[in-house]
């Protein structure tokens, strides 16, 4: 009899902390890539940051820290652009990328990858500074989730 108590304790506890579970897996929403780099045109450093453009103006000006490439058409009543950057690396063999973008209750969570070279690895000996640009079609708040992974290299 305890022993019952304790599981529907247990169950009923787990489910007002509202932790999600492996099995409550929050639903993906597509995600377009609009610009990605490794480094900035004219060797530009730039500072490590996550920002949310909410305007073709205001795109437009960021990416041209980054590139001359012309920016793509937007439809900013549909969605934002989120811009990840790594910022300025001594080598090469660091990556920055959107890997996917979950739909949660009251937010976008934008899941994000930075890739670190391994011990092993052979890198370019110049500064990098890898980016992303992509637009996330979503009006509502966006917010970031980062993992940090060492590339395995032999």
């Amino acid at each position: 009899m305890q022993i019952i108590f304790l599981l529907v304790l247990t169950i009923f506890m787990s489910g007002l902390t509202g932790h999600a579970t492996a099995q409550s897996k929050l639903p993906e929403l597509p995600f377009v890539e609009l610009h990605r780099a490794y480094y900035t045109q004219h060797n530009r450093i730039t500072k490590t940051q996550t920002k949310v453009v909410a305007s073709q103006e205001d795109y437009a000006a960021e990416l041209a820290n980054y590139t001359s490439a012309a920016p793509a058409t937007v439809d900013f009543t549909s969605g934002r652009v989120l811009l990840v950057d790594m910022g300025g690396r001594n080598t090469g063999g660091y990556s920055i990328a959107v890997t996917s973008v979950s739909l949660d209750r009251n937010s976008v969570i934008a899941n994000i990858t930075l890739t670190k070279p391994g011990e092993n690895c052979i890198t370019t000996q110049s500064i990098t500074n890898p980016y992303q640009f992509v637009f996330i079609p979503t009006l509502g708040e966006i917010l970031v989730s980062e993992t940090v992974k060492m590339a395995r290299c032999r």
